[in-house]
């Protein structure tokens, strides 16, 4: 598909390309393990720099402009995410207030570079009365009479400037400092930002607060005043309630909650858990608690108004007068924030609920308005649980397992009626993903051929599940493949027909020299490969076998009564090679398992001797190089039977990553392609393909070599009969320890005995 640069990439602005044949999703803006696939280089012509025909072959590129004539990048992505911010107000008549012609409403206004539009926004503020917020949404404004066909520009919008966008006249008071820099930078002069002229009615509110002098009598309550000053500002204590001694009455755990907006008071109660209450948790309903309740009063005994009729008789001809005195009223009878403090007692409609303890808003608000300091909460009246809250909870007894399904599911059976499935530990999962220990085996068998079949044994980390895989050994009579399917395997010599859940295999029962028994098959582990034994060291807390002070100092016990004669009859074993231009003195694995176990006995395992072997090695640590052939084929193998035929995309992708290619890529271009073009390889795979192919000085891969494997066929390659490519190709590479060489020097250093013997002797 060919496209103009200076549009953005909608439908429409795409021209069909009539070759074309497959007409795929493209991936291009995908994000692979937060990685954007969206390459950053641009083809020559487009964007970057410009190319001519007298650069070189390799740069005539095709393009859709003429050489030297390719535009920079468009507006939409070279200004994307960039907005102008002016700050400003509207002015507003009002004919139909008294004392106040005209409102000022400040806005702001946002003018996006990128497509040229515009949005205008009120801020809003609280109980101002006028809807706020959006007044214009983004779009691009037409300017007014006599411009029309316009749109109103950035030259429009500057500092103490009017711009009419619409019905109404916004004039500019200022702006923030990225805009000021951006309109500098373009020569545009921004003036110093101005003040908005004063709103009249906030004038006229700041005067009438300033005075305090009511325009009448005081016959009228100022609710309105209280409300904004106080809203949503509670009060809260906390209390109880106690009904212990009326029949089946209990002690009720409370919240009080008093309102300062309007004096009002909301009690809620805190039911415990499986109380048995058929309630919703509201004792009272909010409104204003009286003091002292004796009846229900009357129509207009609690108006806040009382009218008094000075003068006639009747309603006609009378002269009616408002009690500002306010005889007869009664406002002391309810409760008030005066009335509440921690210890005392209220009465609601007969019921003594006392206060023990209130929250931090509540300590400042009465340590602020009367001078409280001590908020001691009262310990003699906490609330105490209920009897059935004290009791402890029984374990439920589940009946012995049957044999039926997994101890999981017949446990969900038995717990619930409707069984969930079971709950996998996520964080482990997680954690450990991917994370395998490779163990190589024997099995042990009364059949002679048996005993040289080679496993391979898998523990899964994240979810504790076992793998055995077999090994082909040709002219063996065994076929090899899957041995035992990867589950949990239990551990052997245990009931399992009980109710507690049984004991399975755990990582740390896998190590070199141990005898396991899986699913009646009995494997002595002989080997492991490098990944196993070096989590096995990195977790030694968990794996004590591959721990090396631990080992050491079972050495350092064992030797110390005899360690100079020790040493002096195993020295004949020591050689001394060069090394690195150094000479260091050396003893073979062989000759060390001789000694160790001479020393020991059966109290040291082969886990702890190969420990002590790769700790203190004196050779180079050389990497496992795999069958470039092996891996071609098995790479061809695999797109085949994925039915991948996506070359010439993956070749376009490399393209994108690097133009100017020489026909050398680095490595994370060639793993970025791999994710980006979606070629169905396994991780396995891929770091074995990474490691045969051809690679300069520098360490980029040769790109020729690698689009090879990709071809399975303009290159083929000699097939292979069905494996398992993990295992076969780069799953298991287990660790070489015959023959290698142990630092003597260094290991009896670590054992540190010499220093002590020294000491005793003097």
């Amino acid at each position: 598909m060919l496209r103009c640069s200076g549009l953005p990439f909608l439908p429409g602005n795409t021209f069909p390309d009539i070759g074309q044949t497959r007409f795929h999703k493209s991936h291009h803006f995908d994000r692979w393990n937060r990685i954007c696939m969206l390459s950053e280089q641009k083809r020559p012509g487009v964007g970057g720099k410009h190319y001519s025909a007298t650069d070189g072959p390799e740069y005539c590129l095709p393009s859709l402009y003429p050489p030297q004539k390719g535009p920079l990048l468009p507006s939409w992505l070279t200004n994307d995410r960039k907005v102008l911010c002016f700050h400003g107000y509207i002015q507003e008549t009002l004919t139909e207030v008294d004392r106040i012609p005209y409102q000022i409403r400040k806005v702001k206004i946002l003018y996006y570079l990128e497509d040229g539009t515009m949005q205008v926004s009120e801020p809003r503020t609280l109980n101002s009365g006028i809807p706020q917020g959006c007044l214009v949404t983004r779009q691009r404004i037409p300017r007014p009479q006599p411009y029309d066909g316009e749109f109103t520009s950035l030259l429009d919008l500057n500092i103490n400037h009017t711009v009419q966008l619409f019905d109404r006249v916004y004039t500019i008071t200022g702006c923030d400092e990225y805009t000021r820099n951006f309109l500098n930078r373009l020569g545009v002069s921004v003036p110093e930002s101005v003040e908005a002229p004063i709103d009249p009615s906030t004038e006229l509110r700041k005067k009438q607060d300033a005075a305090k002098l009511a325009k009448k009598p005081a016959y009228k309550i100022d609710t309105l005043g209280k409300f904004i000053e106080y809203d949503r500002k509670v009060l809260r204590f906390q209390g109880f309630w106690d009904d212990r001694s009326s029949l089946f009455g209990d002690l009720h755990e409370l919240e009080v909650l008093y309102h300062l907006s309007d004096d009002s008071i909301e009690i809620k109660e805190n039911l415990p858990i499986n109380s048995g209450r058929d309630s919703n948790g509201m004792f009272l309903r909010r409104g204003r608690l009286p003091k002292r309740f004796e009846r229900i009063p009357t129509m207009g005994e609690s108006a806040p108004i009382t009218v008094l009729n000075v003068l006639g008789g009747g309603l006609k001809g009378g002269r009616y007068l408002n009690d500002c005195v306010g005889i007869g009223r009664i406002d002391d009878n309810y409760y008030k924030d005066s009335d509440l403090a921690i210890g005392k007692s209220i009465n609601v409609y007969g019921r003594t609920i006392a206060l023990t303890s209130c929250d931090q808003f509540t300590q400042d608000y009465y340590r602020n308005k009367f001078g409280i300091e001590d908020f001691t909460p009262i310990l003699g009246y906490s609330v105490r649980r209920n009897e059935f809250q004290q009791r402890v909870r029984r374990e439920r007894e589940l009946p012995p397992y049957n044999g039926w399904g997994s101890h999981e599911d017949s446990e969900g059976n038995c717990m619930t009626v409707e069984p969930k499935p079971p709950k996998i530990d996520f964080r482990k999962f997680v954690l450990y993903d991917r994370c395998n220990l490779r163990f190589g085996a024997r099995m042990i068998s009364d059949i002679k051929e048996n005993n040289d079949r080679f496993f391979v044994i898998t523990y899964y980390l994240n979810d504790d599940t076992v793998s055995v895989y077999e090994l082909m050994i040709r002219n063996s009579g065994f076929q090899g493949g899957e041995f035992i399917k990867r589950s949990r395997i239990l551990l052997p010599n245990q009931d399992i027909f009980i109710s507690s859940r049984p004991r399975y295999y755990q990582a740390k029962d896998f190590y070199l020299g141990q005898t396991v028994i899986l699913q009646d098959h009995k494997f002595s582990i002989t080997n492991a490969d490098i990944y196993a034994l070096s989590f096995m060291e990195a977790h030694c807390e968990e794996f004590h076998l591959s721990n090396v002070s631990k080992i050491l100092q079972k050495i350092r016990n064992a030797l110390q009564p005899i360690y100079k004669d020790y040493i002096a009859k195993h020295l004949a074993k020591v050689d001394h090679k060069k090394i690195d231009g150094k000479t260091v003195a050396t003893v073979n694995y062989e000759a060390l398992r001789e000694m160790l176990t001479e020393l020991i006995g059966d109290q040291i395992i082969e886990q702890e001797i190969v420990t002590l072997c790769r700790q203190f090695s004196a050779e180079f640590k050389q990497d496992v190089k795999c069958d470039k052939e092996l891996v071609r084929s098995a790479v061809h193998g695999e797109l085949t039977r994925e039915l991948w035929n996506d070359l010439e995309r993956t070749k376009e992708h490399m393209y994108h990553l690097n133009p100017t290619s020489n026909g050398w890529m680095s490595a994370k271009h060639i793993c970025g392609t791999l994710k980006a073009c979606r070629i169905p390889l396994d991780n396995a795979l891929i770091d074995a393909m990474l490691k045969v192919l051809n690679k300069n000085e520098r360490g980029d891969f040769e790109v020729k070599d690698f689009l090879n494997m990709l071809n399975p066929i303009e290159v083929p390659c000699k097939p292979l009969q069905p494996l398992n490519i993990k295992h076969d190709v780069c799953y298991f590479t287990p660790y070489q320890v015959s023959g290698n060489l142990v630092d003597w020097e260094q290991l009896l250093a670590s054992i540190d005995l010499e220093n002590n013997l020294t000491a005793q002797t003097s």
